[in-house]
């Protein structure tokens, strides 16, 4: 059976990332499992940026500029650009949302569904709210949809 992809949110990629964020164990302990059943991490280019801005303002340029390093040497991440397609299914996501729910949720979810995967690499509620499983978080093991 295939394995399919995970699709990564900067919620994740940002806890990943900095020591002091409150889900950063929990981040490591999810990427070492992705890497020994060898996932492949779909990094949508709106996450990438938003990931590299985020730590950026929060932590710091340097820390930005190394995240952004590592995943673009990483062997099992792949960043992705949103077609059109994708960037309609997100919109048409976006303006049954919330108003907390950014349009970047959207497109992780745009990408989840592109991938015909249920499984995001994140931690906002809105992906368990959608119908999307939080990895780590909403199953204890991670599974191919069937």
């Amino acid at each position: 059976m295939t394995n399919y992809p995970i699709i990564a949110d900067s919620s994740a990629l940002v806890s990943l990332a900095s020591i002091t964020d409150s889900n950063h164990q929990l981040a490591i302990s999810l990427s070492n499992q992705l890497t020994k059943t060898n996932r492949q991490l779909v990094i949508p280019s709106d996450v990438f940026a938003e990931t590299i801005n985020t730590l950026g303002k929060k932590v710091s340029h340097n820390m930005a500029f190394g995240t952004a390093s590592e995943i673009l040497k990483s062997d099992s991440s792949i960043i992705t650009e949103a077609n059109s397609t994708i960037r309609q299914n997100a919109l048409d996501k976006f303006q049954n949302q919330p108003e907390s729910v950014s349009y970047t949720d959207c497109i992780v979810m745009a990408f989840a569904d592109e991938y015909e995967t249920k499984e995001i690499f994140g931690f906002d509620e809105v992906f368990r709210k959608n119908g999307y499983i939080r990895l780590g978080i909403d199953k204890t093991k991670m599974q191919s949809p069937k």
